[in-house]
């Protein structure tokens, strides 16, 4: 039987990136936002918790962490900041991508990761709104020893300043997904840095188009044996998706306070109805949603690859809707002090709405597995 509950060491865990994202990311979010980068020094101290690089020891990490403590991660940083939160995830699944999958030259590379703070890695996933692995267009295609990468990538996190974009494509022949090691300056590589966006600037992020031709051993675990990464992709999906809750679980805590402290007609606004269920609903919308992609983490070893793609788009575009959904509940709680940036809540309403718009799949949001 599949257990949901977390034990002891997973909640520890948890509150100790809680306590993380309260003090080191809450404090940075506007400047990080201002600067359209994380700090130099917030990163320093990010790096050194060893939670934005997730490396192998045998390789100069300090470990990778199991498919549940990292979606417990993800979404306890994010209570601080998603964006910050999201920087660090996304350099640190380039790292992870690396150390699961890659072949012994590609493994050389981890050792800088793990050591060095200003070392980026990208990872080239969305392609415009959320689809399943089979969905991808972006295409690989292997002709003896070597291969041609075609398609458009969007909001590639780091590609700007990334020595390897890892880039998620489709092999028609071979009918499996594959990653390929493209480095940085590679001929027929045109990146596109984003020119402003409505949240997450502190992930530098840019479109990249892709008409490449490179060695057949770019391919992720080598061109003798291309690794099979599908489970891993797709729990990128789900592990980035946990950062929407962490934002909307912030937003409704947030919420919640303020209407204790705000007196109308003689009591706090939290007394009437009105303010108090859409919060009380929205708090059980993050635990149905929470408890979703607990469930899909795990099915994912469980389930047949041809059911990949439904469970994890149906997770993870509740979601998304869920944080979009409580980060606006949130905003109208505090009315017109929810719009004005003397409150953070505006600046959580317009993450959850970027990640959302990012991995969102239209033709399944906003519903659920199960919901």
């Amino acid at each position: 039987m599949m257990n949901l509950v977390p034990d002891e060491e997973l909640t520890e865990v948890g509150d100790l990136a809680r306590s993380i994202g309260a003090e080191l990311l809450a404090p940075a979010a506007r400047d990080a936002e201002r600067a359209g980068a994380v700090p130099d020094d917030v990163w320093r101290k990010l790096f050194e918790t060893g939670l934005a690089v997730p490396v192998p020891e045998e390789h100069g990490g300090g470990g990778v962490p199991d498919p549940m403590t990292m979606l417990t991660v993800v979404e306890n940083l994010a209570h601080g900041d998603p964006a910050i939160a999201l920087a660090a995830y996304w350099n640190g699944a380039g790292a992870l991508l690396l150390a699961e999958h890659g072949s012994t030259e590609q493994h050389q590379h981890l050792a800088a990761l793990a050591t060095q703070p200003e070392r980026r890695t990208a990872v080239a996933l969305h392609e415009g709104f959320g689809r399943g692995a089979a969905e991808l267009a972006t295409t690989v295609q292997v002709d003896g020893d070597h291969l041609r990468l075609v398609g458009t990538k969007r909001a590639v996190p780091f590609a700007s300043d990334a020595e390897l974009v890892l880039v998620v494509a489709t092999d028609p022949d071979a009918g499996a997904l594959r990653v390929v090691v493209v480095p940085a300056g590679a001929a027929g590589v045109t990146v596109v840095p984003d020119s402003g966006r409505l949240a997450l600037d502190a992930v530098r992020a840019a479109d990249v188009d892709f008409d490449v031709e490179l060695p057949a051993s770019a391919l992720l675990g080598g061109a003798e044996a291309p690794a099979d990464v599908e489970v891993l992709v797709q729990r990128l999906r789900l592990w980035a998706a946990a950062a929407a809750l962490g934002t909307a679980q912030r937003a409704i805590e947030y919420a919640a306070e303020y209407a204790t402290g705000r007196i109308a007609f003689g009591q706090p606004i939290g007394a009437f109805q009105g303010v108090s269920f859409p919060l009380a609903e929205a708090s059980m919308r993050i635990e149905a949603a929470r408890l979703e992609l607990v469930g899909a983490v795990l099915a994912l070893d469980e389930r047949p690859a041809t059911e990949h793609d439904d469970l994890v788009s149906l997770a993870a575009s509740y979601a998304y809707g869920v944080g979009t959904q409580s980060t606006r509940d949130a905003v109208q709680t505090l009315g017109g002090h929810g719009f004005i940036k003397d409150h953070p809540v505006e600046l959580w309403y317009r993450s959850a709405a970027a990640m959302a718009a990012l991995d969102t799949d239209p033709a399944r949001a906003p519903f659920s597995a199960r919901l």
